[in-house]
Protein backbone atom coordinates (compact mmCIF):
# COMPACT_ATOMS: atom_id res chain seq x y z
CA UNK A 1 0.00 0.00 0.00
CA UNK A 2 1.44 3.27 -1.05
CA UNK A 3 0.89 6.74 0.60
CA UNK A 4 -1.46 8.93 -0.98
CA UNK A 5 -0.61 12.68 -2.51
CA UNK A 6 -1.64 15.09 -0.38
CA UNK A 7 -0.70 18.09 -2.88
CA UNK A 8 -4.37 19.21 -2.66
CA UNK A 9 -5.67 18.58 0.31
CA UNK A 10 -6.06 21.11 3.77
CA UNK A 11 -4.21 20.30 6.43
CA UNK A 12 -7.32 19.16 8.65
CA UNK A 13 -7.94 16.78 5.80
CA UNK A 14 -3.94 15.38 5.66
CA UNK A 15 -4.22 14.74 8.79
CA UNK A 16 -7.10 12.30 8.65
CA UNK A 17 -5.91 11.06 5.34
CA UNK A 18 -2.52 10.34 7.28
CA UNK A 19 -4.25 8.83 10.56
CA UNK A 20 -6.49 6.67 8.07
CA UNK A 21 -3.47 5.58 6.42
CA UNK A 22 -1.61 4.41 9.23
CA UNK A 23 -4.20 2.35 10.72
CA UNK A 24 -4.99 1.01 7.61
CA UNK A 25 -1.12 -0.08 7.07
CA UNK A 26 -1.49 -1.80 11.20
CA UNK A 27 -5.01 -3.61 10.48
CA UNK A 28 -2.94 -5.01 7.28
CA UNK A 29 0.28 -6.19 9.24
CA UNK A 30 -1.82 -7.37 12.50
CA UNK A 31 -3.77 -9.46 9.72
CA UNK A 32 -0.34 -10.75 8.26
CA UNK A 33 1.00 -11.78 11.68
CA UNK A 34 -1.99 -13.60 12.48
CA UNK A 35 -2.39 -15.69 9.30
CA UNK A 36 1.58 -16.07 9.91
CA UNK A 37 0.67 -17.22 13.55
CA UNK A 38 -2.33 -19.57 12.18
CA UNK A 39 -0.01 -21.23 9.87
CA UNK A 40 2.56 -22.09 12.79
CA UNK A 41 -0.21 -23.14 14.99
CA UNK A 42 -1.52 -25.66 11.97
CA UNK A 43 1.64 -27.46 11.32
CA UNK A 44 2.69 -27.52 15.32
CA UNK A 45 -0.82 -28.78 15.98
CA UNK A 46 -0.23 -31.96 13.19
CA UNK A 47 3.38 -32.51 14.56
CA UNK A 48 1.22 -33.15 17.94
CA UNK A 49 -1.19 -35.46 16.27
CA UNK A 50 1.59 -37.41 14.66
CA UNK A 51 3.32 -37.88 18.51
CA UNK A 52 -0.04 -38.21 19.77
CA UNK A 53 -1.82 -40.60 17.22
CA UNK A 54 -4.90 -40.40 19.33
CA UNK A 55 -6.34 -37.15 20.76
CA UNK A 56 -9.53 -36.61 23.26
CA UNK A 57 -10.79 -32.67 23.34
CA UNK A 58 -9.30 -31.97 26.32
CA UNK A 59 -5.96 -33.46 25.25
CA UNK A 60 -6.57 -31.20 22.12
CA UNK A 61 -6.98 -28.20 24.47
CA UNK A 62 -4.20 -28.12 26.46
CA UNK A 63 -2.11 -28.45 22.93
CA UNK A 64 -3.66 -25.52 21.02
CA UNK A 65 -3.52 -23.34 24.46
CA UNK A 66 0.06 -22.75 24.59
CA UNK A 67 0.77 -23.47 20.73
CA UNK A 68 -1.87 -20.29 20.07
CA UNK A 69 -0.38 -18.35 22.94
CA UNK A 70 3.10 -18.77 21.72
CA UNK A 71 1.90 -17.60 17.91
CA UNK A 72 -0.66 -15.01 19.12
CA UNK A 73 -3.91 -16.13 17.51
CA UNK A 74 -6.70 -16.76 18.79
CA UNK A 75 -7.62 -20.23 20.41
CA UNK A 76 -10.32 -22.07 19.01
CA UNK A 77 -13.15 -21.44 21.31
CA UNK A 78 -15.34 -24.51 20.68
CA UNK A 79 -16.03 -28.06 18.85
CA UNK A 80 -17.12 -26.81 16.04
CA UNK A 81 -14.07 -24.06 15.77
CA UNK A 82 -11.62 -27.12 16.39
CA UNK A 83 -13.67 -29.19 13.69
CA UNK A 84 -13.04 -26.03 11.45
CA UNK A 85 -9.55 -26.26 11.91
CA UNK A 86 -9.01 -29.79 11.09
CA UNK A 87 -10.59 -29.23 8.00
CA UNK A 88 -8.19 -26.99 7.23
CA UNK A 89 -5.19 -29.07 8.09
CA UNK A 90 -6.70 -31.90 5.99
CA UNK A 91 -7.15 -29.61 3.18
CA UNK A 92 -2.93 -30.07 2.79
CA UNK A 93 -2.38 -33.31 3.94
CA UNK A 94 -4.88 -35.34 1.70
CA UNK A 95 -2.82 -35.87 -0.87
CA UNK A 96 0.25 -37.27 1.26
CA UNK A 97 -2.09 -40.28 2.19
CA UNK A 98 -2.71 -38.79 5.43
CA UNK A 99 -5.51 -37.48 7.28
CA UNK A 100 -7.47 -36.23 10.78
CA UNK A 101 -10.52 -37.99 11.88
CA UNK A 102 -12.96 -37.68 14.57
CA UNK A 103 -14.45 -40.98 15.90
CA UNK A 104 -16.69 -41.20 18.90
CA UNK A 105 -15.62 -44.65 20.40
CA UNK A 106 -18.54 -45.79 22.71
CA UNK A 107 -16.57 -47.89 25.20
CA UNK A 108 -14.93 -44.69 26.84
CA UNK A 109 -18.32 -42.58 25.90
CA UNK A 110 -15.89 -40.07 24.02
CA UNK A 111 -14.55 -38.56 20.54
CA UNK A 112 -11.68 -38.46 19.54
CA UNK A 113 -9.47 -36.87 16.74
CA UNK A 114 -7.38 -39.81 15.12
CA UNK A 115 -4.21 -39.40 13.08
CA UNK A 116 -4.57 -41.79 10.27
CA UNK A 117 -2.54 -43.03 7.36
CA UNK A 118 -4.93 -43.68 4.50
CA UNK A 119 -3.34 -46.96 2.83
CA UNK A 120 -2.01 -48.58 6.51
CA UNK A 121 -2.53 -52.00 6.56
CA UNK A 122 -1.51 -54.17 9.55
CA UNK A 123 1.95 -55.02 8.42
CA UNK A 124 2.75 -51.45 7.38
CA UNK A 125 1.34 -50.28 10.95
CA UNK A 126 3.64 -52.36 12.90
CA UNK A 127 6.95 -52.19 10.56
CA UNK A 128 9.14 -49.40 11.87
CA UNK A 129 11.37 -50.53 13.91
CA UNK A 130 10.52 -53.53 14.83
CA UNK A 131 11.04 -57.82 14.03
CA UNK A 132 9.30 -59.99 11.92
CA UNK A 133 8.37 -61.60 14.56
CA UNK A 134 6.90 -58.10 16.84
CA UNK A 135 4.79 -57.62 13.13
CA UNK A 136 3.32 -60.51 13.12
CA UNK A 137 2.71 -60.36 16.93
CA UNK A 138 0.41 -56.94 16.19
CA UNK A 139 -1.13 -58.42 12.77
CA UNK A 140 -2.09 -61.33 15.13
CA UNK A 141 -3.20 -59.78 18.13
CA UNK A 142 -5.48 -57.48 15.93
CA UNK A 143 -7.03 -60.36 13.68
CA UNK A 144 -7.68 -62.23 17.45
CA UNK A 145 -9.48 -58.92 18.78
CA UNK A 146 -11.75 -58.91 15.69
CA UNK A 147 -12.82 -61.90 15.28
CA UNK A 148 -14.13 -62.00 19.05
CA UNK A 149 -17.73 -61.35 19.09
CA UNK A 150 -17.83 -57.88 20.92
CA UNK A 151 -14.12 -57.25 19.66
CA UNK A 152 -12.02 -57.43 22.79
CA UNK A 153 -10.47 -59.62 25.31
CA UNK A 154 -9.00 -60.58 28.42
CA UNK A 155 -5.32 -58.83 28.78
CA UNK A 156 -4.00 -61.72 29.57
CA UNK A 157 -4.81 -63.70 26.34
CA UNK A 158 -3.07 -61.08 24.90
CA UNK A 159 0.58 -62.74 25.78
CA UNK A 160 -0.71 -66.55 26.54
CA UNK A 161 -3.13 -67.08 23.52
CA UNK A 162 -1.55 -65.66 20.36
CA UNK A 163 0.30 -68.22 18.56
CA UNK A 164 3.02 -67.07 16.18
CA UNK A 165 4.81 -69.20 13.49
CA UNK A 166 6.23 -72.50 14.83
CA UNK A 167 9.40 -71.56 12.76
CA UNK A 168 9.83 -68.19 14.39
CA UNK A 169 11.09 -67.61 17.66
CA UNK A 170 8.62 -67.04 20.48
CA UNK A 171 8.32 -63.34 22.02
CA UNK A 172 9.26 -62.88 25.83
CA UNK A 173 5.88 -61.64 27.73
CA UNK A 174 8.16 -58.74 28.86
CA UNK A 175 8.40 -57.64 25.41
CA UNK A 176 4.95 -58.21 24.26
CA UNK A 177 3.75 -56.17 26.96
CA UNK A 178 5.84 -53.37 25.60
CA UNK A 179 4.40 -53.90 22.66
CA UNK A 180 0.89 -53.32 23.49
CA UNK A 181 1.65 -50.73 25.91
CA UNK A 182 3.17 -48.99 22.51
CA UNK A 183 0.00 -49.61 20.12
CA UNK A 184 -2.15 -48.21 22.92
CA UNK A 185 -0.54 -45.28 23.31
CA UNK A 186 -0.98 -45.13 19.89
CA UNK A 187 -4.42 -45.72 19.78
CA UNK A 188 -4.78 -49.04 18.20
CA UNK A 189 -5.83 -50.92 21.25
CA UNK A 190 -8.00 -49.51 24.64
CA UNK A 191 -7.67 -51.41 27.71
CA UNK A 192 -10.57 -50.73 29.79
CA UNK A 193 -11.31 -52.93 32.84
CA UNK A 194 -8.55 -55.90 32.47
CA UNK A 195 -10.30 -56.01 28.72
CA UNK A 196 -8.11 -55.12 25.44
CA UNK A 197 -10.30 -53.56 22.89
CA UNK A 198 -9.77 -52.22 19.52
CA UNK A 199 -8.62 -48.51 19.76
CA UNK A 200 -9.94 -45.74 18.09
CA UNK A 201 -7.00 -45.64 15.49
CA UNK A 202 -7.52 -48.92 14.55
CA UNK A 203 -11.24 -48.68 13.77
CA UNK A 204 -9.99 -45.33 11.57
CA UNK A 205 -6.78 -46.60 9.99
CA UNK A 206 -8.05 -49.98 9.35
CA UNK A 207 -11.62 -49.82 8.62
CA UNK A 208 -11.31 -51.78 5.09
CA UNK A 209 -9.00 -54.59 6.72
CA UNK A 210 -11.06 -55.03 9.60
CA UNK A 211 -14.70 -55.17 7.27
CA UNK A 212 -13.27 -57.22 4.76
CA UNK A 213 -11.32 -60.07 7.19
CA UNK A 214 -14.05 -60.17 9.96
CA UNK A 215 -17.47 -59.68 8.31
CA UNK A 216 -19.03 -62.17 10.66
CA UNK A 217 -17.94 -59.16 14.05
CA UNK A 218 -17.38 -56.40 12.67
CA UNK A 219 -20.32 -54.33 10.33
CA UNK A 220 -21.18 -51.31 8.46
CA UNK A 221 -24.01 -48.80 10.21
CA UNK A 222 -26.39 -49.49 7.54
CA UNK A 223 -27.56 -45.65 7.58
CA UNK A 224 -23.71 -44.10 7.31
CA UNK A 225 -22.03 -47.13 5.82
CA UNK A 226 -19.14 -46.55 8.74
CA UNK A 227 -17.45 -49.13 10.40
CA UNK A 228 -19.65 -49.80 14.02
CA UNK A 229 -18.92 -51.52 17.44
CA UNK A 230 -20.23 -51.30 21.04
CA UNK A 231 -23.49 -49.22 19.89
CA UNK A 232 -27.08 -49.50 20.29
CA UNK A 233 -28.80 -51.99 18.77
CA UNK A 234 -32.48 -52.73 17.50
CA UNK A 235 -34.59 -54.73 20.31
CA UNK A 236 -36.09 -56.90 17.77
CA UNK A 237 -33.50 -58.05 14.98
CA UNK A 238 -30.72 -57.09 17.31
CA UNK A 239 -28.53 -54.80 14.02
CA UNK A 240 -26.27 -52.17 15.59
CA UNK A 241 -26.40 -48.96 14.36
CA UNK A 242 -24.59 -45.62 15.35
CA UNK A 243 -26.11 -43.93 18.17
CA UNK A 244 -26.43 -40.21 16.98
CA UNK A 245 -27.22 -42.10 13.20
CA UNK A 246 -30.46 -43.67 14.45
CA UNK A 247 -31.53 -40.95 16.79
CA UNK A 248 -31.62 -38.81 13.39
CA UNK A 249 -33.57 -41.52 11.61
CA UNK A 250 -35.72 -41.64 14.37
CA UNK A 251 -36.82 -38.21 14.17
CA UNK A 252 -38.82 -39.38 10.78
CA UNK A 253 -40.07 -43.03 11.48
CA UNK A 254 -40.42 -44.71 14.82
CA UNK A 255 -39.35 -48.23 12.95
CA UNK A 256 -36.37 -49.89 13.12
CA UNK A 257 -34.75 -49.29 9.19
CA UNK A 258 -33.70 -53.01 8.70
CA UNK A 259 -35.94 -54.73 10.54
CA UNK A 260 -39.40 -52.22 10.20
CA UNK A 261 -40.50 -53.26 13.56
CA UNK A 262 -41.19 -50.39 16.27
CA UNK A 263 -37.78 -49.36 17.67
CA UNK A 264 -38.13 -49.99 21.44
CA UNK A 265 -34.14 -49.52 22.59
CA UNK A 266 -33.68 -46.17 24.28
CA UNK A 267 -31.52 -43.77 22.58
CA UNK A 268 -29.76 -42.17 25.62
CA UNK A 269 -27.23 -43.89 27.35
CA UNK A 270 -28.08 -45.67 30.68
CA UNK A 271 -26.01 -43.76 33.24
CA UNK A 272 -26.21 -46.65 35.47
Amino acid sequence: MSPPSWAHCDGALHNRIVYIYIVLKRIQSLISCIILGMESVKRGFLRACKNHSCLSYQLIDDILAPLCANHKTPKPASKEAIRALVAEINDTISDLGQSLVFIKYPIMAEEYLVYAKTDATPDSVANTGLTAEECQYFSKLLDKIASEEECHIAWNAAYNDVILQATWKPLKKSRMQELLQKWTQMGYFMEVDERIYLGPRSLVELSFYLGSNHGETIKNCTLCKCLVLWDIRCASCNIQYHRECIKTYLQRRDLCPSCGNLWTTPIRRSTG
